[in-house]
């Protein structure tokens, strides 16, 4: 299916300058049965993709109609049948070559409908069938397409219209230099492209696809990624400073899943990944200044809530801190330890430690603090009236050695000890716990260990199933997948890291 939609958008792209973005959104949306809007100028192309876009079905329809304030139902869905109103009494439509006939249809200027065609659409679109007089039948309606040059007007009533198209792509004028000159040069650009036949699909291949697409798993990551994308928007809703708000209802959100498993069929996988999930961001916003919000909301939801909470570690980090919490009260006793420092005098608005034993008692905290070298020469005070003389001092802890200042190098020092205040401190003493604890501890090491290195297995097994189907998405820009991929290689580190705790707390414990 992969290699067949990868052919199906290099034919429908034939002759077009960057409308890839659009042509891609646009077939992604008919083979998920959902609609899709085009914002954008006139002359860029809106039209033409829906009729090339008609053009993968064997045998599709397509009905395509320009919007006025003046259109009737009956130029939309078909004139009333005259005959049976006539004969039969019977109030119905002749439906064929109008849209309740169509696979494809495209609206250009939709919001300029009236109420009675808005209201039939409603539910043409969810529901894929129309009324038509007494009866509702089935419609082939496989993709409709929308455009216009302006969102819906506030007020008007087109609410519930605007919220049926999930998918919201801009649509712009040729930006490239290169491009815009090449599509001068051609003469003509074909509304019709060829397709090979072999690749398009019948309508019992579309209902198969469809089937097939219900069966797409929906893995955890994603199932976080859009819970975290709920929650910004909530968080962007209650700032006052966003006058315009985004409502996303439960509808809303089934129809995107939906759109995200047609992503992963048409990849050729079983189940949604990250790299998907990028096409949220077309899908939320219903002002262009909410774009890069809606943008910035999704890729921060997959960078950082993607894989990193499948291969959650929370549970390793519990067990090493109730590890450490045991190491440290098997291996660790605190006392209460008495140690002396010089006590404090407070003399004249200086600070003074007191000499036991000597006539001049009293030494400046600040150069009792200063001594640094022997025969340094300090002034020694008497007592409170300051009676000074100088001496040769040095120290150690709570002594002081003091000689004459004129004394002979050769004459001792005279050692006098300091007034002191006894003071407790805690101190911390390790020692080898029992064996038997240590083998307790040597078991949850291994444990952890091993549990660890099953995750890490686990990830890189991951990893490398499905880097393939994050790199080469075909409605994802490789830029994006990449950032998916980040996901990926930021809980395989985290998990390496955890390792290497619990490998270091063995490593101290074992030097005990």
């Amino acid at each position: 299916m992969k290699e067949r939609i990868n052919k199906l958008l290099c034919q429908l792209n034939q002759n077009l300058f960057e409308r890839e973005e659009a042509i891609k959104l646009a077939l992604l949306a008919t083979l998920s049965g959902e609609s899709i809007f085009f914002l954008g100028p006139p002359g860029v192309a809106k039209s033409l993709i829906s009729r090339r876009i008609k053009d993968i079905f064997k045998d599709g329809k397509s009905f395509e109609y320009l919007m006025n304030r003046f259109s009737t139902p009956d130029e939309i869905f078909g004139p009333i049948a005259i005959s049976k109103l006539k004969n039969e009494d019977k109030y119905e439509r002749k439906v064929e070559n109008y849209l309740p006939s169509a696979d494809i249809v495209f609206l250009d200027e939709i919001w300029k409908a009236g109420p009675s065609i808005q209201n039939a659409l409603l539910t043409v679109i969810n529901e894929k069938k129309y009324r038509n007089g007494a009866q509702e039948i089935d419609i082939p309606l496989k993709g409709l397409i929308s455009a216009s040059n302006e969102l819906p007007a506030k007020g008007e009533g087109l609410e519930a219209l605007w919220d049926r198209f999930i998918i919201r792509c801009i649509v712009e004028n040729i930006t490239d230099e290169n491009n815009f000159n090449a599509f001068l040069k051609k003469t003509t650009i074909d509304i019709a492209t060829t397709i090979d036949e072999n690749l398009k699909f019948s309508t019992e291949e579309y209902k198969q696809c469809q089937l097939k697409i219900n069966t797409i798993d929906i893995p955890d990551e994603v199932l976080r990624v859009i819970s975290f994308i709920r929650y910004n928007i909530t968080e962007y809703n209650e700032k006052e400073e966003n006058k315009a708000k985004i409502y996303i209802s439960d509808r809303r959100w089934k129809k995107i899943v939906q759109f995200l498993k047609t992503a992963a069929f048409l990849n050729d996988r079983k189940e949604i990944n990250l790299g998907d999930c990028f096409l949220i961001a077309y899908t939320l916003w219903d002002e262009v200044e909410q774009i890069d919000f809606v943008k910035e909301a999704v890729t921060v939801a997959i960078k950082n809530h993607g894989y990193s909470y499948k291969f959650d570690i929370t549970a390793f980090e519990e067990q090493i801190e109730k590890l450490k919490l045991d190491i440290k009260n098997n291996s660790q006793i605190t006392k209460k330890v008495e140690y002396f420092v010089p006590k404090l005098y407070d003399i004249n608005g200086y600070k003074y430690y007191q000499i036991k034993g000597f006539d001049y008692p009293l030494i400046k905290k600040s150069d009792f603090d200063n001594i640094n070298s022997d025969d340094q020469v300090i002034t020694l005070c008497q007592n409170y009236f300051g009676f000074k003389q100088e001496r040769c001092v040095k120290k150690s802890e709570n002594k002081i050695f003091i000689k004459d200042r004129y004394a002979h190098n050769y004459e001792k020092y005279t050692e006098y000890d300091l007034e002191v205040d006894t003071k407790t401190k805690e101190v911390v003493e390790t020692s080898r716990p029992d064996k038997r604890i240590i083998a307790d501890w040597d078991k949850t090491v291994q444990n952890l260990l091993t549990e660890i290195d099953e995750v890490i297995d686990e990830i890189e097994i991951y990893k490398n199933k499905d880097e393939k189907g994050l790199k080469d998405n075909l409605f994802v820009p490789k830029e994006l997948t990449t950032l998916a991929e980040e996901s990926v290689n930021k809980a395989l580190i985290e998990c390496k890291k955890t390792k290497a705790i619990i490998i270091q707390i063995k490593e101290d414990y074992d030097k005990l």
